[in-house]
């Protein structure tokens, strides 16, 4: 007996209804995230109510180095604050932007307009439930955003715009380093800021290296070195043809110029 066949509208309207309920789930996955990780706004300084006790101790050098970096990019990671506008994490941070407006309040307005500081609000009140304070502190002083290459060399390019420098070791009097600077500024360390800064360049080389232009003219020099040997090695023309026996003389300079040239597009 053959099988009944169902209804192709039924059959329609009960993959709309499947994928309806898909994307609610997935609205309500979303919304559930976004909260969890808090709402960003702006909060005025004066607002923020710094912690009665931290499980670190503030570092004045790495307060000050956090100060001159955000004095350059601005606050990259909004401090983490609850419900009661009390700081959950960033207390290093929050450090470093008094002391901006306190020791450099033109560099501060630049970045902060009318004293409002990029926070994210956490929706639980800290004294309620410390438990999840103590949770939301230690995954944020834990946590390394995951910035990409590209966001590294846009953040560099800033601060190269500042005059910092790409230098290694002490930098010299009135040098600010680019490597230590941007490593504070992102937080990670000075090798790791120094290896993808590396690998941008590497890559970048070996792009300009590949570019049509470049890749004719290292073809063409190796052409023209290949042809001077040759012409080196033919015998003395006579002595009136002074104009070749000038050229002669030319061909072993000509040579190392050309062989110079070639070297430096393939290094």
């Amino acid at each position: 007996m053959p099988r009944k066949r169902g209804n192709a509208t039924d059959v329609f309207s009960s993959a709309v209804d499947t994928a309806e309920a898909i994307h609610h789930r997935d609205q309500v996955a979303e919304a559930k995230a976004q909260e969890d990780r808090g709402r960003r706004s702006l909060l005025n300084l004066k607002q923020i109510r710094k912690r009665e006790t931290d499980t670190r101790p503030l570092r004045p050098n790495h307060v000050e180095e956090l100060a001159e970096s955000i004095s350059a990019l601005g606050l990259i990671e909004p401090l983490v604050l609850d419900s009661q506008d009390v700081l959950l994490a960033g207390a290093h941070r929050l450090a470093a932007v008094a002391y901006l407006k306190e020791h450099k309040p033109q560099q501060f307005a630049e970045h902060f307009a009318d004293d409002l500081v990029p926070v994210r609000i956490m929706p639980f009140d800290a004294g309620a439930e410390p438990e999840k304070a103590l949770q939301v502190e230690l995954a944020e002083n834990e946590k390394r955003v995951n910035y990409s290459r590209d966001q590294i060399e846009k953040l560099a390019s800033r601060l190269r715009e500042l005059n910092y420098k790409e230098t290694r070791g002490r930098p010299k009097k009135g040098e600010k380093a680019l490597g230590p600077a941007l490593a504070v500024a992102i937080g990670v360390s000075t090798r790791y800021v120094r290896r993808v800064l590396g690998e941008e360049k590497k890559e970048l080389s070996q792009k300009n290296r590949n570019s049509v232009p470049i890749f004719r003219r290292r073809q063409l020099l190796k052409k023209l070195e290949n042809t001077l040997e040759e012409l080196s090695t033919l015998k003395q023309v006579s002595k009136e043809h002074e104009a070749n026996q000038a050229l002669d003389a030319l061909v072993p300079e000509l040579l190392k110029q050309v062989r110079s040239s070639f070297d430096e597009l393939e290094s």
